[in-house]
């Protein structure tokens, strides 16, 4: 085990087995199982240099869903952005409403600058902290956007400050210790700017093993947890990656967890003309078309006009 001054120091399952019997099925941003070191050092890192952490793995490892439950263990604010081709650099900062002020331009009737404009997820997490109280935030699928977009977040980030867009005399910042969190994930579609990697703590998620598929079956499903079938279905999710090891990742715990709970509610097991189905339609995805026989047709319901 790594031993080291913790300030993060997460227990490995979001709940204990008692709050899960409980509650039952839990949802998908109320459990996230801490059991690699590695990944409590490298949050551990960014929270004390303050640089935001990187987070590369493929698609289903954890990465958007890190950051939120990150907060709800330190008990601090949550922001987050979803980045998209269309996402300008200042869209973490801020919004601006054009629209808005051109019609009030238009009826005579502007208001104070300030009021068209939205602070994004930097800026209200700036503002929380200046008054004492943390925030993580999290910028999902940052290479989505151009690459001007990551080098923009070089300057508020480093300075912790930004001037505002209307009055260049006034600043938004926050104190160092009070700072935010950010994590920022990408699917390693596009590369990223040299001088940004520079900035960030960069952390790799591994794609999840069966140890850490059974552990998360157990905290989600708590009293209805059956580690039997939870075995057997983390089998085959295991078997659809191992044949998929020419693309960056097989089905992800979501889709674990959805099969899981199907074949729970529904009294359906692997090994059944239903689980084909079952495991067609919710890890496989599009390869049920290859992977599951058509049923035999009933001549009582042809329509087709043919004789049977």
């Amino acid at each position: 085990m790594l031993q080291y001054e913790k300030e993060f120091d997460p227990v490995i399952a979001g709940r204990s087995s008692t709050e899960a019997s409980a509650a039952g099925y839990a949802a998908d941003d109320e459990v996230y199982v801490f059991d690699d070191e590695r990944l409590v050092l490298a949050v551990n890192v960014a929270l004390k240099t303050g640089r935001p952490l990187l987070l590369f793995g493929p698609p289903g490892s954890g990465k958007s869903s890190l950051a939120p439950n990150v907060a709800r263990e330190l008990g601090w604010g949550y922001h987050a952005h979803v980045v998209t081709a269309r996402t300008e650099p200042e869209d973490l900062l801020w919004r601006f409403d054009a629209m808005q002020r051109l019609n009030d331009a238009q009826a005579n009737a502007l208001q104070v600058m300030d009021n068209y404009y939205t602070p994004g997820p930097l800026w209200r997490a700036f503002e929380e902290g200046s008054d004492r109280r943390r925030c993580v935030v999290l910028i999902d699928e940052i290479d989505k956007a151009d690459p001007d977009l990551p080098n923009s977040l070089l300057g508020p980030l480093g300075s912790l400050s930004f001037t505002l867009p209307w009055d260049d005399s006034r600043q938004v910042t926050v104190a160092e210790e009070h700072a935010p969190l950010v994590v920022i994930t990408t699917n390693d579609e596009r590369e990223l700017p040299r001088p940004f990697l520079r900035r960030c703590i960069v952390f790799e998620l591994r794609p999840p093993s069966q140890q850490h598929l059974l552990r998360v079956a157990e905290q989600h499903l708590g009293a209805h947890y059956d580690k039997r079938l939870a075995e057997l279905v983390a089998d085959h999710l295991l078997g659809i990656r191992d044949h998929r090891a020419h693309t960056p990742a097989g089905p992800s715990t979501a889709e674990y967890l959805d099969a899981l709970k199907a074949s729970h509610r529904l009294h359906v097991t692997p090994g059944t003309r239903e689980w084909d189905v079952l495991e067609a339609v919710t890890l496989r995805k599009r390869e049920w078309r290859h992977t599951v026989p058509d049923a035999p047709r009933d001549s009582a319901h042809d329509t087709s006009g043919r004789r049977p």
